[in-house]
């Protein structure tokens, strides 16, 4: 069942979409030579790759979601906790710390060890599970990082038995209980983590990281300086669009599905 949710999930993603509209384009054409449906599908998929490559289109879907939670500058004395949730990172023997934790996770890392030094006595709690069989939890690696960055062992707390947003919530609260805490996370997955710890009656203070959208497009923006913005970077390709777009859809789509569940 989670197997075929994957596959429909990705099916209908931004990606996926473009792949279909060619693949059933190109497999028309050759059954049928004559046929202009084929032709048309090519030609829609391309039309939406360039859609999805050369307008802001992610940047705006990304804003959404970045928007109702500026960055911490600085730090909230009121919290003796900072947590930071895990994405991917694997256990390679081969790579130095710095290289064994990927995507976003360095940033998240960096953002949470900057506000666990502005508050004296603080704890930094690191939130990750095992993501690959035979690793150990990514939270572990996060340890490691921390360590390597200055960060004494006595402060820091690992939670190794989460594997979803709603789990790295969850066994958090076992640990800090319902006092508040910065929640460090990637701002395009912010919502959804602060709706889940509410949702969980905890008290979290967001402090977003790897910030991307808002540095193009800030919160406060009228519509005429949007227009103008979108006209500006209208026409000029960037790769990394298709990158952000796919994860604001997978975001979207997160929370519906955990609104679904009564997780948020």
């Amino acid at each position: 069942m989670s197997a075929l949710k994957d596959f429909v999930v990705a099916c209908f993603s931004p990606v996926g979409l473009v792949t279909i509209l060619f693949v059933a384009g190109l497999l028309l054409r050759a059954l049928r030579r004559d046929s202009r449906a084929g032709w048309r599908l090519v030609a829609a998929g391309a039309g939406l790759y360039l859609v999805f490559l050369l307008t802001p289109l992610a940047e705006a879907l990304y804003a959404d979601l970045e928007h109702p939670y500026p960055p911490m500058l600085k730090a909230d004395a009121s919290a003796r906790s900072v947590v930071v949730l895990a994405g991917y990172g694997e256990d390679n023997p081969l790579l130095p710390v710095t290289s064994k934790l990927t995507g976003e996770m360095i940033p998240r890392l960096a953002e949470g060890i900057r506000l666990y030094r502005e508050i004296p006595g603080a704890r930094l709690v690191l939130s990750g599970g095992v993501v690959r069989q035979h690793d150990g939890p990514v939270a572990q690696l996060m340890a490691d990082f921390a360590k390597a960055m200055g960060v004494p062992e006595r402060d820091i707390v690992i939670e190794g038995r989460a594997r979803t947003t709603y789990e790295n919530l969850a066994e958090t609260k076992r640990i800090i209980g319902s006092e508040p805490f910065i929640l460090v996370t990637s701002s395009g997955e912010m919502r959804r983590a602060v709706a889940v710890a509410r949702k969980l009656a905890m008290r979290p203070l967001p402090a977003p990281a790897a910030i991307w959208a808002s540095r193009y497009y800030p919160a406060g923006m009228s519509w005429q300086e949007w227009a103008w913005k979108v006209a500006g970077d209208s026409g000029e390709a960037k790769a990394h669009r298709l990158t952000y777009l796919q994860r604001a859809y997978h975001e979207h789509l997160g929370y519906l599905w955990y609104l679904a569940l009564g997780r948020v």
